[in-house]
């Protein structure tokens, strides 16, 4: 008996909804950083990048697994479409700009974001996938294939500790983390900040407060006027601008911060881009740091 031929209408379904699932894989891979990961995924109790490139493995290993088998892959992916909704639930709670899933580099909103997943979800879902027969790609090739593309993220690592010897020219945009909660204890010129601020770190003040901003970040805009408003309590105040190769006059966003004898301002180069949020906050006592704190606004 000959078996019935599988229709092509489902597979085509799951393989679409697979292949949104890898541009946003290819744009984290590429051009994105772990800041662009949503809020709720960068809690889980393990690091920033290890995390980053793990999303990145799973999302890989699924499309390559939905256009060689859409038979087994199809409930894989709908039960990642439907986390991918729930996350954007809690953002659009959240009021955030962006969904992140493109990297920094495309922006979407939750809501358009969550509008694309569900018009690939419930079309996969008409077109009854769980009527594909087709068995695909055999195991003993799906297999090695899926561990390839499961290590790129670590093949391909942007990540670096160090400032790039060329200057930031290499063909892949490269990120640094500066997790600052983990310099708590060091003094300022162990962390860091002490090889990559352009000035003389020791020409700096070993006391107060130290502010990191961008020249695009409208909530550092905010943070920093409410400093010109209201003083904080700190003998020196040191502004550090995180620089970003895209800044221009026409993207500008802060225009009014502290001024004065007791103000110093610093660059981070642009040579690579840097993975925190802004605006943040060191304190500073005898060159130790005491504190330090990603600075979350009321309508962040």
């Amino acid at each position: 008996m000959t078996s019935e031929k599988s229709p092509f209408l489902p597979a085509a379904a799951v393989r679409l909804a697979a292949a949104w699932i890898l541009v946003g894989a290819l744009f984290k891979l590429l051009l994105g950083t772990p800041a662009d990961l949503p809020e709720i995924v960068r809690e889980v109790p393990f690091s920033d990048g290890l995390v980053y490139r793990s999303v990145i493995a799973v999302e890989l290993a699924l499309a390559l697994l939905a256009f060689t088998r859409p038979r087994l892959a199809w409930v894989p992916v709908g039960l990642l479409y439907v986390l991918f909704e729930v996350i954007l639930a809690t953002q659009i709670a959240e009021g955030a700009d962006s969904c992140g899933c493109l990297g920094s580099k495309v922006t979407l909103t939750p809501w358009q974001m969550a509008g694309i997943d569900t018009a690939l979800l419930v079309l996969m879902l008409v077109a009854r996938p769980w009527r594909i027969t087709s068995r695909g790609l055999p195991f003993r090739l799906l297999v090695p294939g899926i561990l390839v593309v499961a290590l790129l993220p670590w093949i391909f690592d942007r990540e670096v500790t160090e400032l790039p010897p060329d200057g930031g020219n290499s063909a892949r945009p490269l990120y640094f983390p500066l997790d600052i909660d983990e310099w708590v204890g060091q003094t300022i010129y162990d962390s860091p900040l002490a090889d990559l601020i352009e000035e003389d770190i020791g020409t700096l003040p070993p006391e107060g407060l130290w502010v990191l901003w961008r020249w695009t970040c409208d909530h550092c805009a905010e943070h920093l006027e409410e400093m010109v408003r209201t003083p904080p309590d700190a003998m020196f105040i040191t502004l550090v601008r995180v620089r970003e190769k895209h800044d221009s006059e026409e993207n500008r966003a802060v225009f009014f911060m502290p001024e004065g004898a007791h103000v110093m301002h610093v660059n981070l180069p642009d040579s690579v881009e840097y993975v925190i949020s802004t605006p943040a906050e060191l304190w500073i006592e005898d060159g130790v740091i005491v504190s330090a704190e990603e600075i979350q606004l009321k309508d962040h």
